[in-house]
Order: C-alpha cells, then structure tokens, then sequence
C-alpha cells in the first residue's frame, strides 16, 4: 500500500518508506510546520513492549544528548514523539547518508581518511564518556557518514560522522551485559565490570575494520575465548603507527590499554602530524647509521623531523594553507588561527569539514590555551563564525526556480537557526574567560555576553518549559538581553544587522505570548518590530547590499510576526 502523502500527526507528509528493521519502519516525511523541513520518523509497533519501552528510552537518551551537545556534533535533534493506539513514533533530523559499516564494504579507507575518521570517533567517545556512562557496542553500523564529497576510495575524502544506536549502553546500565562479538572486549564476554578502557577496545575493533575493509574475528571462537593477538592479523601494507594504535587499544589486559579518549586522541595526531614526513626521517637516519653510531643518528634524525617540521610550516602559512599549518604546528600563533577563520569563512559559510577542523583542531586537543596571550580573541572570532555562518550542509539549488531557491533558503535558514546559535554559544563563554577581550576589546566583550545569555536562552528554554521551571524573572531577565541585542541592529557590518534581525524576530515570533505572561508590554515588542523594519527595508525593498545578508533578509516574514504579536495581545 502506498505511504506516499499520508499526513501523520497532522504534521508530517510521508515521502516514502526509507528503510525497515524486525520491528520498525522508517519513513522520510516533510515537516509541514517547519517549512517542509526533511525528517526521518521510526514507527514502533507497541505490541512489541520490549522494543516499544525500548525505543522510549534510547530516544529520550538521544534527546538529552544532543541538547548536552553544544556544538550538535555527534547526535541526530530528536524533534518530536508522539504516540497512536497502536504506533509509537520518534521524529527526527533525516541523516542523508549510510552506515560507515555500508561504507566499508567496498573496501578499507586510506590512511588519511581513517585518521580522520578516528579522531572524530574519538572526539564523541571522550563527550560519551563525560556523561558519566560506558557505550560498550562502538562498531561501523552505529556510525553513519553524512553525505561525503568523494567516495572512500579517494585519499581526500572528508567524512562527517553521526552517531546512532544506544541501546546496549542503556542495558548495561540495568545491568544487562550486550556486545557485537566481532568488536567485543574480553570482559564483555565474561561479563565482568565495564569501564571506558571497555569503549577503547571497541574503537581499536573499530578502526580494524575500517583499515582493513573486514571485521575481525569473533571474540569467542571455535569453542574458547580468541586471544587478540589472535583475532587482530593485520595486512602488510597497515602502517607500523596505525599497528602500534590499534594493539594498544584492543590489548587483553585492560591495564595495557589508553587509559582515556584524550590519549588515544593525541596519538593519532602524532601520527597524522608526522606521517608525511616519517620515511624522509628514516631514509636520512639510514644514511647516518651506515656512518656513525647509533645514538648520533638518533639525534640527527630528530633534528631533522623538526627542522622538516618548521619548513613545512612556514611554506603551508605562505602559501594561505593555514589548516595545513596547524596541523603540523598547535602552539600558540594566534595571528594564524584568526587567518584560519577568515580563510573558512571567505565564502560566507562555515561547513562540514570546516567545523569538523575546528573540533578536531582547535577544540578537542584544547590547542589554545587560556594562557595565551590572545586567547579571548581567537575564541571570539571562533564564536563569530559559527554564529554568523555556520551551514554544515547545502543542496544544490542551479536547478531550481527563483521561487523555488526562495523557499529553500526560507527553510534552511529557519532549520539553521538554532544550530547556529547553540553552536557559537561554547566559544562565546570561552572568549569571555579570556583577559584579553575584556582588556583590549571591551565592545565585543559586551557583545559575547550578550550573545551568550541569547545562547543560553536558546539551550535552557525547552527544559525549563518542560521542567516548569521557566519562571518570570527568566523571561524578564531575558527580555533585557533581547534589548541588549536590539543595539546592534544598525551594526555596520551588514551580516551581523542582518543575523540579529533574524534572532530578534525568531525570538518574537516563538515567545512573545510568553513574554506578555511575564509582564512584557506590546510597545516594547512593537518598537523592535518598527526597528527591524526601517532597517531592513527602504521603500519596500531590501536595503542590504551585501548578497549573503540579502539572501537572511529574505527568508524573513516580519508581517508573519506581527500577526503572532498581534495575537499574543488580541485580549487588551
């Protein structure tokens, strides 16, 4: 029977059916409250009260995840649960994308690609872990790769990873012991005590099969407990450092293992840092061994790795390759990283690959540190932007109509929006500790304080509306700061006018009824309406000549947020 129009929940429009499991289907659907924003909606049949209690928990878990996640990294947004007689539904983000476990069978990832695969892995297992639980069933199906620009085979394919499936690590916290046997720990089979040193075995099982595009062996086989040396046969052509990586995450022992997420993090930069360079070392200490004693050509060699080092750095920042420079250099060179930012966005977006760079560059090896001399700067510019650009995905719209790009970009800036915020919100409260800004930059000092309690808001108003704890000093207080950030409408810079009118307007358009509630007058609405307006538009067309706040301020429906106010204070 055909899905396709079905209106579930007098919301979603049923696109078609995108994928089925023993106890579920999986349907793609447009949201039609959320300008026909994609979403992927799991229907659970509740006759089957396992899977049914289940699906409850794993995506309340998710939810809290994601919300947790301020840089919404590693989760896919849970928007919406709702229950029928005889259905249970989860509605979220649609992942256009596949398993990596998919991914993988069409062979192994070249190096590069795995190196930065792992780290991302890497990056969600150590924020996994600082929610105080233990995953205990990492593997490829539980990965899925969003959308990559080259295919697997291409030595520069960049991947951006999401993360699915908790369900054993919600087991295991009622005590109920689960794994996938091809990436199980020895103690997950005894049924011993887990702990992270658990999760690091499951990413070394992991990286295996992504090095070597086949699983390796069954954890218990042929009637007794594998030993890992065992089950881990590693081909020739495997680097000797991705051997070295790989042995130490899946040794028996626990206690032989990386003793945390960040170890295993920074050994893979090592290795990404100086693989390039690694066979020039070992040809030019081979030539001085054939020479000299052993411990001079130890010392020649290291000489030389540092002095390739510094050139290679020097070359890459004259030449504008400043990613490339600071992955080969994370020691403090602040005028580099601004340069960074400016390079990433000189196209007026910040993507995929681009945050994945900073988080994996810049965030998760803390390489800026709040020592440094222009800390707060570099994290102000950071922060700038992921708030002023920030666009991980874009489709192609050559093909469309204007109408058409019109209502695209309507829909994905309205899709963004939070993103954008929640986004920036981490490295405007890190700019803040900085001394420097507070010193030298007092005007953004008072914007990054500004725009944090606006993050803030956006990260805390969800709970609090469900928790009931949204009490009127919130939203007085809060409505202060909207008046705080009203200042700066008439900004120069016409991209930063342009994105606070679309947070003010987002902001009225979704609370003023609960702004009334607490006490906010009409006029004081009204007159940031008026304000955006005159700014805006100039004789009923849009005023800004910059094309990339042109393209915000048309996604804007202000009369659509006038009719929203008007109702919120229909009574008075």
């Amino acid at each position: 029977m055909s899905v396709n129009g079905k209106l579930l929940a007098n919301r979603y429009e049923i696109d078609k059916i995108a994928g089925r499991g023993g106890t579920s289907v999986v349907y793609k659907a447009y949201d039609i409250q959320a300008e026909r924003a994609v979403r992927a909606i799991k229907q659970i049949d509740k006759s089957r009260t396992e899977e049914y209690d289940m699906a409850k928990l794993e995506s309340a878990l998710i939810k809290e995840l994601y919300e947790t996640d301020l840089s919404n990294a590693f989760f896919p947004n849970i928007i919406h649960r709702f229950e029928t007689e005889r259905y249970f539904y989860i509605v979220q983000d649609f992942l256009d994308g596949e398993s990596m476990g998919n991914m993988l069978d069409a062979g192994p990832m070249p190096q590069k690609t795995f190196i930065e695969s792992a780290k991302q892995i890497c990056s969600f297992m150590k924020f996994f872990h600082g929610t105080g639980r233990v995953h205990s069933d990492m593997k490829p199906e539980n990965i899925m790769v969003l959308k990559p620009s080259k295919t697997l085979i291409d030595d520069g394919a960049k991947l951006k990873l999401k993360f699915i499936d908790f369900g054993t690590a919600i087991r295991n916290a009622t005590g109920v012991t689960g794994y996938t046997p091809e990436y199980a720990a020895p103690e997950q089979y005894r049924q011993s005590r887990l702990d992270e040193r658990t999760d690091i075995f499951n990413m070394g099982a992991t990286f295996y099969h992504m090095v070597h595009g086949r699983k390796p062996l069954k954890v218990y086989s042929d009637n007794r407990m594998m030993t890992s040396q065992e089950r881990f046969k590693f081909d020739k052509n495997i680097s000797t450092d991705i051997k070295r990586i790989i042995n130490k995450c899946v040794a028996d022992d626990p206690e032989m293992r990386y003793k945390s997420c960040d170890a295993l993090y920074k050994d893979l930069c090592r290795v990404e840092r100086h693989s390039s360079v690694r066979w020039i070392t070992f040809s030019f200490a081979m030539t001085v061994i054939s020479f000299a004693c052993a411990g001079i050509s130890l010392y020649m060699a290291k000489s030389l790795d540092k002095k390739n080092t510094v050139e290679r750095y020097e070359a890459n920042v004259n030449k504008g390759n400043y990613a490339e420079a600071i992955k080969l250099d994370h020691t403090n060179k602040d005028d580099i990283y601004s340069k960074l930012i400016q390079d990433f966005t000189s196209d007026s977006r910040l993507d995929a690959d681009e945050d994945n760079f900073i988080i994996n560059e810049i965030k998760s090896p803390d390489s800026i540190k709040k020592s440094d001399d222009n800390y707060g700067r570099c994290m102000y510019e950071i922060a700038n932007a992921y708030w002023l650009y920030y666009s991980p995905y874009e489709e192609d719209t050559s093909g469309m109509s204007e109408d058409e790009q019109k209502a695209y970009n309507m829909r994905r800036e309205l899709e963004l929006e939070k993103s954008r915020i929640s986004a920036s919100y981490e490295w405007f409260e890190k700019a803040l500790n900085g001394k420097d800004l507070r010193k030298e930059m007092p005007d953004a000092y008072k914007r990054a304080q500004i725009f944090l309690n606006i993050g803030k808001f956006y990260n805390d108003i969800d709970r609090m509306e469900k928790e009931g704890t949204d009490s009127q000093e919130f939203y007085v207080n809060m409505w202060k700061n909207i008046e705080d950030m009203s200042e700066y409408i008439d900004e120069s810079n016409e991209v930063v006018s342009v994105r606070v009118c679309q947070t003010l307007l987002s902001m009225i358009s979704r609370y003023s009824a609960k702004f009334r509630q607490n006490g906010v007058d009409a006029g004081s609405q009204e007159k940031i309406l008026e304000h955006i307006n005159k700014k805006v538009y100039q004789g009923g067309e849009i005023s800004y000549s910059n094309d990339y706040a042109r393209s915000i301020a048309e996604s804007f429906d202000t009369e659509a947020v006038r009719l929203k106010l008007e109702m919120a204070y229909a009574d008075e």
